[in-house]
Protein backbone atom coordinates (compact mmCIF):
# COMPACT_ATOMS: atom_id res chain seq x y z
CA UNK A 1 0.00 0.00 0.00
CA UNK A 2 2.83 2.37 0.86
CA UNK A 3 4.41 1.71 -2.51
CA UNK A 4 1.12 2.46 -4.32
CA UNK A 5 0.66 5.71 -2.41
CA UNK A 6 4.24 6.76 -3.22
CA UNK A 7 3.70 5.96 -6.91
CA UNK A 8 0.43 7.91 -7.00
CA UNK A 9 2.09 10.85 -5.24
CA UNK A 10 5.01 10.79 -7.69
CA UNK A 11 2.69 10.75 -10.72
CA UNK A 12 0.61 13.56 -9.25
CA UNK A 13 3.69 15.70 -8.65
CA UNK A 14 5.03 14.89 -12.15
CA UNK A 15 1.74 15.99 -13.75
CA UNK A 16 1.88 19.20 -11.73
CA UNK A 17 5.46 19.90 -12.83
CA UNK A 18 4.59 19.21 -16.47
CA UNK A 19 1.52 21.45 -16.25
CA UNK A 20 3.57 24.26 -14.74
CA UNK A 21 6.23 23.84 -17.45
CA UNK A 22 3.62 23.93 -20.22
CA UNK A 23 2.00 27.05 -18.77
CA UNK A 24 5.42 28.67 -18.45
CA UNK A 25 6.25 27.86 -22.05
CA UNK A 26 2.93 29.29 -23.23
CA UNK A 27 3.53 32.47 -21.24
CA UNK A 28 7.02 32.81 -22.71
CA UNK A 29 5.66 32.22 -26.21
CA UNK A 30 2.98 34.88 -25.69
CA UNK A 31 5.57 37.34 -24.41
CA UNK A 32 7.84 36.72 -27.39
CA UNK A 33 4.90 36.95 -29.81
CA UNK A 34 3.78 40.20 -28.19
CA UNK A 35 7.33 41.51 -28.43
CA UNK A 36 7.49 40.74 -32.15
CA UNK A 37 4.09 42.32 -32.79
CA UNK A 38 4.93 45.35 -30.66
CA UNK A 39 8.27 45.79 -32.43
CA UNK A 40 6.58 45.48 -35.81
CA UNK A 41 3.97 48.05 -34.81
CA UNK A 42 6.75 50.38 -33.69
CA UNK A 43 8.56 50.05 -37.02
CA UNK A 44 5.24 50.48 -38.80
CA UNK A 45 4.68 53.78 -36.96
CA UNK A 46 8.23 54.91 -37.82
CA UNK A 47 7.52 54.13 -41.46
CA UNK A 48 4.22 56.04 -41.37
CA UNK A 49 6.00 59.01 -39.82
CA UNK A 50 8.68 58.92 -42.54
CA UNK A 51 6.05 58.86 -45.29
CA UNK A 52 4.05 61.65 -43.65
CA UNK A 53 7.17 63.78 -43.22
CA UNK A 54 8.09 63.23 -46.87
CA UNK A 55 4.68 64.51 -47.97
CA UNK A 56 4.96 67.58 -45.75
CA UNK A 57 8.54 68.32 -46.84
CA UNK A 58 7.53 67.97 -50.49
CA UNK A 59 4.84 70.60 -49.97
CA UNK A 60 7.34 72.96 -48.31
CA UNK A 61 9.92 72.51 -51.08
CA UNK A 62 7.53 72.63 -54.04
CA UNK A 63 8.06 68.93 -54.78
CA UNK A 64 11.80 69.30 -54.36
CA UNK A 65 11.75 71.66 -57.33
CA UNK A 66 10.80 68.82 -59.71
CA UNK A 67 8.01 68.76 -62.29
CA UNK A 68 8.44 65.35 -63.91
CA UNK A 69 9.34 62.01 -62.37
CA UNK A 70 12.81 60.62 -63.10
CA UNK A 71 12.27 57.00 -64.14
CA UNK A 72 15.81 55.88 -64.99
CA UNK A 73 16.61 54.26 -61.66
CA UNK A 74 13.34 52.54 -60.80
CA UNK A 75 13.31 48.76 -61.16
CA UNK A 76 9.99 46.93 -61.32
CA UNK A 77 10.36 43.31 -60.22
CA UNK A 78 7.01 42.04 -61.47
CA UNK A 79 7.41 38.44 -60.25
CA UNK A 80 7.76 39.71 -56.68
CA UNK A 81 5.34 42.65 -57.12
CA UNK A 82 8.09 45.01 -56.00
CA UNK A 83 9.15 48.45 -57.22
CA UNK A 84 12.49 49.84 -56.04
CA UNK A 85 14.36 53.07 -56.73
CA UNK A 86 18.15 52.74 -56.75
CA UNK A 87 20.02 55.18 -54.52
CA UNK A 88 23.64 54.30 -55.11
CA UNK A 89 25.72 53.91 -51.91
CA UNK A 90 22.52 53.14 -49.99
CA UNK A 91 22.26 49.37 -49.82
CA UNK A 92 22.32 48.81 -53.58
CA UNK A 93 24.72 45.88 -53.26
CA UNK A 94 22.14 43.91 -51.27
CA UNK A 95 19.33 44.76 -53.67
CA UNK A 96 21.31 44.18 -56.85
CA UNK A 97 22.35 40.80 -55.48
CA UNK A 98 18.80 39.73 -54.65
CA UNK A 99 17.06 41.26 -57.67
CA UNK A 100 19.50 39.66 -60.09
CA UNK A 101 19.43 36.36 -58.20
CA UNK A 102 15.62 36.30 -58.53
CA UNK A 103 16.17 36.72 -62.27
CA UNK A 104 18.19 33.48 -62.32
CA UNK A 105 21.66 35.01 -62.56
CA UNK A 106 24.38 33.08 -60.75
CA UNK A 107 25.90 34.37 -57.51
CA UNK A 108 29.36 34.09 -59.05
CA UNK A 109 28.39 36.47 -61.87
CA UNK A 110 26.62 38.93 -59.57
CA UNK A 111 29.55 39.18 -57.16
CA UNK A 112 32.18 39.49 -59.89
CA UNK A 113 33.83 42.95 -59.68
CA UNK A 114 33.63 43.22 -63.48
CA UNK A 115 29.85 42.77 -63.54
CA UNK A 116 27.70 45.87 -64.11
CA UNK A 117 24.79 44.81 -61.94
CA UNK A 118 22.65 47.79 -62.87
CA UNK A 119 22.80 47.07 -66.61
CA UNK A 120 22.31 43.38 -65.94
CA UNK A 121 19.22 44.13 -63.85
CA UNK A 122 17.90 46.49 -66.50
CA UNK A 123 18.09 43.70 -69.11
CA UNK A 124 15.88 41.55 -66.91
CA UNK A 125 13.62 44.35 -65.65
CA UNK A 126 13.01 46.84 -68.50
CA UNK A 127 12.69 50.59 -68.02
CA UNK A 128 9.13 51.91 -67.70
CA UNK A 129 7.99 55.26 -69.04
CA UNK A 130 6.50 57.78 -66.58
CA UNK A 131 2.86 56.87 -67.22
CA UNK A 132 3.47 53.13 -66.83
CA UNK A 133 5.74 53.64 -63.81
CA UNK A 134 3.16 55.75 -61.94
CA UNK A 135 0.54 53.08 -62.64
CA UNK A 136 2.92 50.40 -61.38
CA UNK A 137 3.38 52.35 -58.15
CA UNK A 138 -0.34 52.12 -57.45
CA UNK A 139 -0.42 48.33 -57.83
CA UNK A 140 3.00 47.30 -56.50
CA UNK A 141 4.85 47.49 -53.19
CA UNK A 142 7.07 50.51 -53.80
CA UNK A 143 10.05 51.49 -51.67
CA UNK A 144 13.27 53.48 -51.52
CA UNK A 145 16.42 53.06 -49.40
CA UNK A 146 18.04 56.28 -48.22
CA UNK A 147 21.07 57.33 -46.20
CA UNK A 148 22.43 60.46 -44.54
CA UNK A 149 23.65 62.47 -47.58
CA UNK A 150 27.06 63.23 -46.09
CA UNK A 151 27.68 59.63 -44.97
CA UNK A 152 26.78 58.59 -48.50
CA UNK A 153 29.25 61.15 -49.83
CA UNK A 154 32.02 59.82 -47.59
CA UNK A 155 31.31 56.27 -48.73
CA UNK A 156 31.44 57.33 -52.39
CA UNK A 157 34.72 59.20 -51.85
CA UNK A 158 36.37 56.28 -50.07
CA UNK A 159 35.21 53.52 -52.39
CA UNK A 160 35.28 55.28 -55.75
CA UNK A 161 38.03 57.91 -55.55
CA UNK A 162 40.36 56.36 -52.98
CA UNK A 163 39.63 52.74 -53.86
CA UNK A 164 40.07 53.35 -57.60
CA UNK A 165 38.86 49.86 -58.44
CA UNK A 166 37.49 51.01 -61.78
CA UNK A 167 39.57 52.78 -64.48
CA UNK A 168 36.91 55.48 -64.83
CA UNK A 169 37.16 56.49 -61.17
CA UNK A 170 40.93 56.20 -61.19
CA UNK A 171 41.06 58.69 -64.05
CA UNK A 172 38.43 60.94 -62.43
CA UNK A 173 40.39 60.92 -59.19
CA UNK A 174 43.51 62.19 -60.97
CA UNK A 175 41.47 64.79 -62.87
CA UNK A 176 40.05 66.21 -59.65
CA UNK A 177 43.53 66.36 -58.12
CA UNK A 178 44.98 68.26 -61.09
CA UNK A 179 42.02 70.64 -61.01
CA UNK A 180 43.01 71.96 -57.58
CA UNK A 181 46.77 71.33 -57.47
CA UNK A 182 49.30 72.89 -59.84
CA UNK A 183 52.28 70.86 -58.69
CA UNK A 184 53.02 68.87 -61.85
CA UNK A 185 51.74 65.66 -60.29
CA UNK A 186 49.41 64.09 -62.84
CA UNK A 187 48.48 61.10 -60.68
CA UNK A 188 47.75 62.64 -57.30
CA UNK A 189 44.90 61.54 -55.04
CA UNK A 190 42.37 64.28 -54.23
CA UNK A 191 41.65 65.19 -50.63
CA UNK A 192 38.08 65.17 -49.36
CA UNK A 193 38.19 68.97 -49.58
CA UNK A 194 39.08 68.67 -53.29
CA UNK A 195 36.19 66.27 -53.76
CA UNK A 196 33.75 68.57 -51.95
CA UNK A 197 34.79 71.51 -54.10
CA UNK A 198 34.36 69.39 -57.23
CA UNK A 199 30.84 68.29 -56.19
CA UNK A 200 29.81 71.89 -55.50
CA UNK A 201 31.21 73.19 -58.79
CA UNK A 202 29.54 70.43 -60.80
CA UNK A 203 26.22 71.31 -59.16
CA UNK A 204 26.59 75.05 -59.78
CA UNK A 205 27.50 74.43 -63.41
CA UNK A 206 24.39 72.24 -63.81
CA UNK A 207 26.49 69.24 -64.77
CA UNK A 208 25.04 65.83 -63.83
CA UNK A 209 26.81 64.32 -60.85
CA UNK A 210 28.09 60.77 -60.85
CA UNK A 211 25.37 58.34 -59.75
CA UNK A 212 27.25 57.42 -56.58
CA UNK A 213 26.93 60.93 -55.14
CA UNK A 214 24.02 62.35 -57.12
CA UNK A 215 21.35 63.73 -54.76
CA UNK A 216 18.46 61.38 -54.06
CA UNK A 217 16.09 64.12 -55.18
CA UNK A 218 17.68 63.93 -58.64
CA UNK A 219 17.90 60.13 -58.80
CA UNK A 220 14.36 59.24 -57.71
CA UNK A 221 12.31 62.49 -57.59
CA UNK A 222 10.66 61.12 -54.42
CA UNK A 223 8.09 63.91 -54.20
CA UNK A 224 6.53 62.72 -57.45
CA UNK A 225 6.56 59.05 -56.48
CA UNK A 226 4.37 56.90 -54.23
CA UNK A 227 6.13 54.73 -51.66
CA UNK A 228 4.87 52.09 -49.26
CA UNK A 229 8.15 52.09 -47.33
CA UNK A 230 11.13 54.33 -46.76
CA UNK A 231 14.06 52.23 -45.59
CA UNK A 232 17.12 53.84 -44.03
CA UNK A 233 20.64 52.49 -43.93
CA UNK A 234 20.83 53.55 -40.29
CA UNK A 235 18.01 51.09 -39.42
CA UNK A 236 18.49 48.71 -42.34
CA UNK A 237 17.98 45.39 -40.53
CA UNK A 238 14.67 46.29 -38.87
CA UNK A 239 13.42 48.03 -42.01
CA UNK A 240 14.20 44.96 -44.15
CA UNK A 241 12.30 42.82 -41.62
CA UNK A 242 9.33 45.19 -41.84
CA UNK A 243 9.38 45.04 -45.64
CA UNK A 244 9.45 41.23 -45.69
CA UNK A 245 6.49 41.17 -43.31
CA UNK A 246 4.51 43.31 -45.76
CA UNK A 247 5.45 41.38 -48.90
CA UNK A 248 5.96 37.79 -49.99
CA UNK A 249 9.73 37.94 -49.51
CA UNK A 250 10.25 35.87 -46.36
CA UNK A 251 13.43 33.87 -46.80
CA UNK A 252 14.13 35.48 -50.17
CA UNK A 253 16.24 38.49 -49.15
CA UNK A 254 19.88 37.86 -48.32
CA UNK A 255 21.93 40.83 -46.99
CA UNK A 256 25.24 41.24 -48.80
CA UNK A 257 28.28 43.34 -47.87
CA UNK A 258 30.91 44.00 -50.51
CA UNK A 259 32.26 47.43 -49.55
CA UNK A 260 35.89 46.74 -48.67
CA UNK A 261 37.06 50.35 -48.73
CA UNK A 262 36.11 51.51 -45.23
CA UNK A 263 39.18 52.04 -43.08
CA UNK A 264 37.79 53.59 -39.90
CA UNK A 265 34.60 53.95 -37.89
CA UNK A 266 32.03 56.37 -39.32
CA UNK A 267 32.51 58.95 -36.56
CA UNK A 268 36.25 58.92 -37.13
CA UNK A 269 35.77 59.38 -40.87
CA UNK A 270 33.39 62.29 -40.31
CA UNK A 271 35.97 64.08 -38.18
CA UNK A 272 38.81 63.19 -40.55
CA UNK A 273 37.11 64.54 -43.66
CA UNK A 274 34.86 67.36 -42.53
CA UNK A 275 37.64 68.95 -40.50
CA UNK A 276 39.22 69.72 -43.89
CA UNK A 277 36.35 72.05 -44.84
CA UNK A 278 35.86 75.73 -44.08
CA UNK A 279 32.41 76.87 -42.96
CA UNK A 280 31.76 78.32 -46.41
CA UNK A 281 32.75 75.08 -48.11
CA UNK A 282 30.51 73.15 -45.73
CA UNK A 283 27.56 75.47 -46.38
CA UNK A 284 28.06 75.19 -50.13
CA UNK A 285 28.18 71.40 -49.90
CA UNK A 286 25.08 71.33 -47.72
CA UNK A 287 23.19 73.36 -50.33
CA UNK A 288 23.82 70.60 -52.90
CA UNK A 289 22.10 68.05 -50.65
CA UNK A 290 19.74 70.34 -48.74
CA UNK A 291 16.58 68.85 -50.26
CA UNK A 292 17.72 65.31 -49.37
CA UNK A 293 18.32 66.38 -45.77
CA UNK A 294 14.84 67.91 -45.57
CA UNK A 295 12.90 65.15 -47.31
CA UNK A 296 14.29 62.33 -45.19
CA UNK A 297 14.72 63.99 -41.77
CA UNK A 298 18.49 63.98 -41.65
CA UNK A 299 20.65 66.38 -39.66
CA UNK A 300 24.05 67.81 -40.54
CA UNK A 301 25.07 68.58 -36.94
CA UNK A 302 27.34 65.53 -36.61
CA UNK A 303 29.36 66.92 -39.51
CA UNK A 304 29.25 70.68 -38.97
CA UNK A 305 30.85 70.47 -35.53
CA UNK A 306 34.18 69.45 -37.10
CA UNK A 307 34.28 72.22 -39.71
CA UNK A 308 37.09 74.81 -39.52
CA UNK A 309 35.84 77.87 -37.68
CA UNK A 310 38.29 80.21 -39.41
CA UNK A 311 39.02 80.58 -43.11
Amino acid sequence: MGTLNSSFLFRSQLRRVISIAIVGMLICFCIVLYGFKHADRTVEKINRDRLFHLREACERTNNGGKNTIETSFYIHVKNESLLYCLVFKSGTTTWFYNINRWAGISEETILDDKTDNFNMARQKYPWENPRVLLTSMKNTYSFIVVRNPFERLISAYEERLLGQLHPYFKNLSHQIYRRYHDDGNHFGIPSFEDFARFVVEQSRNKKPADLHWRPINDLCTPCLARYDSILKMETFAQDIEYLTNRTQLHGKIKPVQMNRSRRDRVDRLIEKYFSQLTKQQFDDLYDVYRIDFELFQYSSERFSKYVKQTE
